[in-house]
C-alpha cells in the first residue's frame, strides 16, 4: 500500500540526521559550546547537581516530556502499542 508516509519519513529521518546529527558530532569534536546539550545545561539551566538539587520546573518539565517521548516511540516502533 501506497501511502504520503513512505516519502515522508526517509526525508524526515535524513533531514535531521543531516541537519541535526552531523553538525552536532562536529560541535562535540570542535566546540562543546555548540551543542544542543550545553545549550540546555547553561541557557535553560537543566544541570542538575547535589549541590543545585533538581527542583527546577524546567528540570522537571523536560526530563518528563523526555521520558514520555522514549517510552512512547519506543512502544508504538517496538511493540505497535499506544
Amino acid at each position: 500500500m501506497i501511502t504520503w508516509g513512505h516519502t515522508y519519513w526517509p526525508i524526515f529521518i535524513t533531514a535531521v540526521t543531516v541537519f541535526f546529527g552531523i553538525p552536532e558530532i562536529y560541535a562535540l569534536f570542535t566546540n562543546v559550546y555548540n551543542t544542543l546539550s550545553w545549550y540546555a545545561w547553561k541557557q535553560l539551566n537543566l544541570s542538575a547537581s547535589v549541590s543545585q538539587g533538581m527542583d527546577t520546573v524546567a528540570w522537571w518539565c523536560s526530563l518528563i516530556v523526555w521520558l514520555t517521548f522514549v517510552i512512547v516511540i519506543t512502544a508504538h516502533i517496538w511493540w505497535k502499542g499506544i
